[in-house]
């Protein structure tokens, strides 16, 4: 049981670590970020993280005598339904996913939540509007090509593959199982948060999302139309940096 608790919170601290070792590499570099978060160079940090999560788990799963390809589940033959079950599952979480931004948002300003989504998702942008040199978004535009390949697999065989799974099997009980990973995946998307209203806003939401997700899981008893999901909403996230290129916004 030590594993499925040490997989379910793990990403948090590394991503804690490796951002502070990007922070700290920019300061040397002569610039001045003022805001320790960096949303738009998040996915530099989450894929170094994803890079050792994967190491992690595979060396956990090689000593239980699994393999990632057991938990993963593809099958060729399937992959169109996988897919179309993928953009079902896509739709059907983002109703509770915005539902528990603006719920939370709402609770929070009150009737007047819907001018405050730029303080929510965007922050104070002076705390964090440091030049930034052509090379780094270069980079980081290059890391997102790649970013949703490694990200949704990691997090849902992470998450809902391992965790899920290990806690069902100990607890024997269904919401346990799910809501205890589904509080670490929730936590480590706050590092992707501007402002600590929007921190708050986002482990709500994506706690939602995860409990969906360990749900669908359950039920459906297979990964691989979950990472589809996962990864249709990755490749929206990780195309900003390339879209900030070519529409000169740095």
């Amino acid at each position: 049981m030590k594993n499925a608790w040490i997989i379910s919170f793990i990403r948090i601290p590394l991503l804690i670590v490796t951002l502070f070792f990007v922070f700290i590499l920019l300061k040397i570099l002569g610039f001045e970020p003022n805001f320790f978060f960096l949303p738009d160079l998040s996915v530099i940090y989450f894929t170094v993280v994803n890079l050792i999560c994967y190491v992690l788990l595979y060396r956990i799963l090689k000593k239980e005598g699994r393999s990632i390809k057991n938990l993963l589940d593809f099958h060729p033959n399937r992959i169109g339904k996988d897919i179309l079950y993928g953009l079902f599952w896509l739709f059907i979480l983002y109703i509770p996913f915005v539902i528990a931004v603006i719920g939370t948002m709402f609770i929070m300003y009150g009737t007047e939540f819907i001018h405050h989504f730029q303080t929510v998702f965007a922050g104070n942008v002076e705390n964090y509007s440091f030049t930034r040199p052509r090379w780094l978004i270069w980079f980081a535009a290059c890391i997102s090509l790649i970013f949703p390949f490694l990200n949704a697999p990691i997090e849902e065989l992470m998450y809902r593959g391992y965790a899920q799974r290990k806690f069902i099997i100990k607890y024997k009980r269904v919401w346990i199982s799910i809501i205890i990973p589904s509080i670490g995946f929730a936590l480590q998307h706050v590092m992707l948060a501007a402002s600590i209203q929007g921190a708050i806003v986002y482990a709500v939401a994506f706690f939602v999302w995860g409990l969906g997700s360990g749900f669908i899981y359950l039920k459906q008893k297979r990964l691989f139309p979950l990472i589809i999901c996962h990864f249709i909403v990755n490749i929206a996230f990780s195309i900003l940096p390339i879209i900030f290129l070519i529409t000169g916004v740095y």
